[in-house]
C-alpha cells in the first residue's frame, strides 16, 4: 500500500522549467532519499508533496487519512509563541483526547446505565487509541526530545533563539507529530555529530513513511532504503541506500559514456565527410548535416558541469607550520576549553569534532587572531599562509558582483597560469549571466562556492575551513574531497560530516569536556579508539569490582596476598 502516488508533475518559474513530468510512489514505511544538484528542484517538490506549493500540472494523491508533516531548511513558525507553546500545538490532538477522558470520568459518577455503556465504549476506544500512539506520555516525549537536541528555556520566546536553535524547534515539532508521511529538508543543519547520529536512530524506528534531503551520506546510508535523484527536472528512482545508489549509477554512468563514445565516433566520421565537401548541395547532404546536429545536441545533453577545485598552496611551507602551547578557550568569561597543546606538521588535514557551543569556532578564530586566547599561545610559522572561510560565508561585499569579488581586472591567476575571469567562475558553476549577479542576492551554496573560487587564488599553505560543506550539494561535496585530499599543504576542518572526516581526515582533534583531546586517524578511526577506550574502562572497573567483593568475602586471603607482594618488593 502506498502512503503517497505523485503522477506527471510539472513545475515552472517564468521559463525555468524545474520539474518535468515527475513521478513515482512511497510506500507507507518507506524511507526515501532525495538528492539532486543545488537548484534542482528538491525543495521545490517537498512543499508540492507538502501542499505549501502548487504544481503547474500532475497531481499528489495521498492515501486516505494520511497526515503529513515538513521540517523546511529555515523554521517556519509562529515566533512570538513560547518554545512549549510550539512543542504543544503538533499535539493538540492529544490533549484533546485526554480532556475528553478525563470528561467522560466524570460523567460516568452522575450517568445512568445507557450513558454508562456508551461512556465506557468511547473510554475504551480512547484508552487503545492512547496505548497505541503513546498518549499518556506525550510531557515526557517534549522533555525527552529537548534534552536530546539541546533544547533548553521552554518558556522563552522563539523569536529570541538563534537560527540553529530554531531549526532544533521546529525538528522536535515534527518528530512529536508522529505524521504518517515525514518530509525533511536538510534536518542535520545546525546539529553536531553526536546529535545526528541519535536523529539516525530516531528515524530508523519512525514507523511512518520518509523523504528526506540531506547531503550527509552516512545519514543516508544508513536511514534509507531507497534514492531518488533529481537530475534534468525528472526523477530517477534507485533501490537500496546511499552506497548502492552510488554502485548503480557507475553502471549507469559506464553504460551512459559508452552511447556517446559511440556517438562521438559517430559525429567525427560525418563531420569528416562533411569538411570534404560534396560538389552538389543535394538532399542527402543536407540531412547528413541534420544528423550531426542531432548527435551534438546529443553529446551536449548527456554532458554536466563540476565544480573545478584545485588548491595550489604556497611552496614556501617552512619548519613550523602551526602549534598551540597550553591554550585556554573562553567566551564572554566562559570557559569552554582549557590546556590545548597541539602541533600540525607539514601535510596533515585535522578535522575538529565536538557538540554546538562547546569552542570549535572559537578556536579557529584564536589561530586566525580574531579572538583573544584566555591562557596559552598560538605560534604560527613565518612562512605559514592562511586561507579562512567562516560558517557565515563572511568576507564577501554584498554590493560587488560575482566577478567582481576576485579583484579589477578582466584576468586572474591560478595556479601560476592567467586565466580569464569568465572561463574562471564557469568552472565554478556561474554563467556569465549569474558572474554579474551581486553578491547579496546569491543563494548560500553560490556564497560558498564564490568563496572556495576566490580561495583557490590566495596560495595559502593552511586552510582553516568552518563547516565548508553547509549549503553544497553531493557532486560538489565530492570534488572539495578530492581537492583537499589532493591538497599538498595542511587543513583545519570543522564539520559534522562524518563521510568527509572520514575520506580526508588524518587525524581529529574532538572537544570533550572542556579538554581537547588528538585521535590519529580518521572519524572512524576515532570512534573504534573511543570504543576500545570505553571497553578497557568497563573491563577495569568489572575487575575492580570483583577485587572489592573478593576483599569483602575472604579479607584475610587478600591481606596475604598483599604482603607476601610487599616482601618480594623488598627483597
Amino acid at each position: 500500500m502506498n502512503v503517497i502516488d505523485i503522477f506527471s508533475i510539472r513545475k515552472h518559474y517564468a521559463a525555468l522549467e524545474l520539474l518535468r513530468d515527475v513521478s513515482f510512489t512511497v510506500g507507507v514505511k518507506q524511507k526515501v532519499g532525495l538528492i539532486g544538484r543545488n537548484g534542482c528542484g528538491k525543495s521545490t517538490l517537498l512543499k508540492i508533496i507538502a501542499g505549501l506549493e502548487d504544481a503547474d500540472g500532475g497531481y499528489v494523491n495521498y492515501a486516505r487519512d494520511t497526515r503529513v508533516e515538513y521540517l523546511a531548511q529555515e523554521a517556519d513558525f509562529d515566533c512570538t509563541l513560547s518554545v512549549l507553546e510550539l512543542l504543544r500545538q503538533p499535539l493538540e490532538h492529544v490533549y484533546t483526547r485526554q480532556e475528553r477522558f478525563a470528561r467522560i470520568n466524570a460523567e460516568l459518577e452522575h450517568a445512568d446505565t445507557t450513558q454508562t455503556e456508551a461512556l465506557l465504549q468511547e473510554q475504551q476506544e480512547l484508552q487503545s487509541w492512547f496505548d497505541l500512539h503513546g498518549g499518556w506520555d506525550v510531557e515526557h516525549r517534549i522533555n525527552s526530545l529537548c534534552q536530546r537536541l539541546g533544547i533548553g528555556a521552554l518558556e522563552v520566546c522563539a523569536q529570541e533563539l538563534s537560527g540553529g536553535q530554531q531549526k532544533r524547534v521546529a525538528l522536535a515539532r515534527v518528530l512529536l507529530a508522529r505524521p504518517d508521511l515525514l518530509l525533511l529538508d536538510e534536518p542535520t543543519n545546525h546539529l553536531d555529530a553526536q546529535t545526528v547520529q541519535w536523529l539516525e536512530e530516531e528515524l530508523l524506528e519512525f514507523p511512518g513513511a520518509l523523504i528526506l534531503v540531506t547531503h550527509d551520506r552516512y545519514f543516508l546510508d544508513r536511514v534509507v532504503g531507497r534514492m531518488f535523484e533529481v537530475e534534468e527536472g525528472m526523477v530517477q528512482t534507485y533501490e537500496g541506500n546511499y552506497t548502492s545508489y552510488l554502485a548503480q549509477k557507475q553502471v549507469q554512468m559506464e553504460q551512459k559514456y559508452a552511447q556517446q563514445s559511440r556517438i562521438l565516433n559517430v559525429l567525427r566520421r560525418e563531420e569528416a565527410w562533411l569538411k570534404r565537401g560534396a560538389k552538389a548541395r543535394t538532399t542527402k547532404q543536407k540531412a547528413r548535416k541534420g544528423r550531426v546536429k542531432q548527435l551534438q545536441d546529443r553529446v551536449d545533453s548527456t554532458q554536466q558541469r563540476d565544480v573545478s577545485l584545485e588548491f595550489a598552496p604556497d611552496s614556501r611551507v617552512g619548519g613550523t607550520i602551526l602549534e598551540l602551547k597550553h591554550l585556554d578557550l573562553a567566551m564572554d568569561d566562559l570557559l569552554l576549553a582549557q590546556d590545548v597543546s597541539f602541533i600540525m606538521r607539514e601535510g596533515e588535514r585535522v578535522g575538529i569534532l565536538g557538540p554546538n557551543g562547546c569552542g570549535k569556532s572559537t578556536l579557529l578564530k584564536t589561530i586566525m587572531g580574531q579572538c583573544q586566547p584566555a591562557g596559552g599561545e598560538v605560534v604560527l610559522g613565518r612562512k605559514t599562509h592562511i586561507g579562512y572561510i567562516d560558517q557565515q560565508r563572511s568576507g564577501l561585499d554584498p554590493d560587488l558582483k560575482v566577478t567582481e569579488v576576485l579583484g579589477p581586472g578582466e584576468w586572474v591567476e591560478v595556479n601560476g597560469k592567467k586565466r580569464h575571469k569568465t572561463g574562471y567562475l564557469e568552472e565554478f558553476l556561474f554563467t556569465p549571466f549569474e558572474q554579474r549577479k551581486l553578491v547579496s542576492v546569491l543563494s548560500g551554496g553560490e556564497r560558498a562556492r564564490l568563496l572556495l573560487a576566490l580561495l583557490m587564488l590566495q596560495g595559502a599553505n593552511l586552510l582553516i575551513l568552518d563547516e565548508p560543506t553547509n549549503d553544497l550539494d553531493i557532486p560538489t561535496l565530492q570534488i572539495l574531497e578530492q581537492a583537499l585530499i589532493d591538497y599538498a599543504g595542511c587543513v583545519l576542518l570543522v564539520t559534522h560530516d562524518r563521510y568527509l572526516l572520514d575520506r580526508v581526515a588524518t587525524s581529529i582533534l574532538s572537544f570533550e569536556d572542556k579538554r581537547v583531546i588528538e585521535y590519529a586517524g580518521n572519524f572512524s578511526d576515532m570512534r573504534a579508539q573511543k570504543s576500545l577506550a570505553q571497553t578497557d574502562d568497563a573491563q577495569a572497573q568489572q575487575a575492580q569490582h570483583a577485587q572489592q567483593k573478593s576483599k569483602d568475602r575472604f579479607p584475610g586471603s587478600v591481606s596475604a596476598g598483599k604482603n607476601k607482594n610487599t616482601r618480594t618488593s623488598k627483597q
